[in-house]
């Protein structure tokens, strides 16, 4: 390997780890807020018999941040399901085949859904349609999807890149992100 191209890695490894974690933590924040909110409607509903009208609605486009966030970062460390039975018993070219088709696919229906997603993201925001009980741009909560499936193909391009097909389906790499 020349010294440009492992530079080229490393800013690469690097620049995932980061996205990695820049998405856990965007992940981790909506997750407690999720819990502040969900504890405020409790409260508010059977202490004071007043619920807060927005809470369910803001909830569930929190959990899509979550989703939508935290894959990014399951995808660059291999940490997503996956079932390796057929592939712990072939040779490693084949391992090596399989995880490269695995890699083409994923980044294939990630870019298709995506453009799908970006259509939908482009319209809801000319009818700058609205939520019903906050009144908040649907727009952005769309966005989330979009966010997560461009990640998820990066992210496994990177990882095609740094770590080499062999390494896509497996978790061990985890040490090392």
């Amino acid at each position: 390997m020349m010294a440009g191209e492992a530079s080229a890695r490393g800013v690469l490894h690097r620049l995932g780890d980061s996205i990695s974690s820049l998405c856990t933590m965007v992940a981790g924040a909506a997750l407690i807020a999720i819990v502040t909110i969900n504890g405020a409607n409790v409260a508010g509903r059977y202490f004071f018999a007043s619920p807060i009208a927005w809470a369910e609605e803001s909830m569930l486009y929190l959990m899509i941040l979550v989703v939508f966030s935290a894959v990014a970062s399951v995808t660059w460390r291999g940490s997503h399901i996956k079932i390796e039975l057929l592939l712990d018993h072939v040779s490693p070219t084949l391992h090596r085949i399989a995880t490269l088709f695995s890699a083409a696919l994923t980044i294939s229906i990630c870019g298709v859904v995506a453009v799908s997603s970006l259509d939908v993201v482009s319209q809801l925001y000319a009818f700058d349609q609205r939520s019903d009980a906050m009144e908040f741009p649907v727009w952005i909560a769309q966005s989330a999807v979009l966010g997560g499936l461009v990640l998820i193909a990066a992210m496994t391009v990177m990882r095609l890149v740094v770590f080499g097909p062999s390494a896509i389906g497996h978790t061990e790499i985890q040490d090392h992100v």
